[in-house]
């Protein structure tokens, strides 16, 4: 065998070689769809409000009681949620459950509609959903105050 057909051979083994070694790497990505994204736990960490445009500072410790901040929301892929008691009661007395709803992605699945059984119907804006962080943005009532509110949520 010449030394021109040599190379040759030579190249052709390592362009499989690398061929082989880089599909054998390459995984397989499932590609998530919001609603697929958004029906599980969730464990809310913090919430920033606006109020007036002034710029968003977090009031999770102020405004939600100690006892509510290790609340677990369970997004079920049906469509409805329960907000779940964590490990910290506000009275001993109180159920497991604290209240149940219906959600439904809108718009292009950029908002979510949040039926609370007690409550009127809420919409928020999606900036952020990935396997583990959510983040929802909407205007609520405070204390008789329109806050623009966005809830930061991680995967429990």
């Amino acid at each position: 065998m010449n030394l021109k057909n040599q190379i040759i051979r030579n190249s052709t083994i390592l362009v499989i070689v690398l061929l082989a070694i880089t599909s054998s790497c390459h995984k397989n990505t499932v590609t998530l769809t919001r609603a697929q994204l958004m029906a599980r736990d969730w464990l809310q960490t913090d919430l920033l409000a606006s109020i007036g445009g002034a710029a968003p500072v977090s009031v999770f410790t102020t405004v939600v009681d100690a006892c509510q901040r290790d609340n677990i929301w369970q997004f079920k892929s049906d469509g409805t949620y329960t907000v779940v008691e964590g490990a910290t009661k506000c009275h001993s007395t109180d159920p497991d459950i604290v209240t149940t709803g219906t959600w439904q992605l809108t718009e292009n699945d950029t908002k979510v509609v949040i039926d609370d059984i007690n409550n009127a119907p809420q919409t928020f804006t999606i900036t952020e959903i990935t396997t583990t962080s959510l983040k929802i943005n909407g205007n609520v009532t405070i204390q008789g105050n329109l806050v623009n509110a966005t809830a930061i949520f991680q995967a429990h």
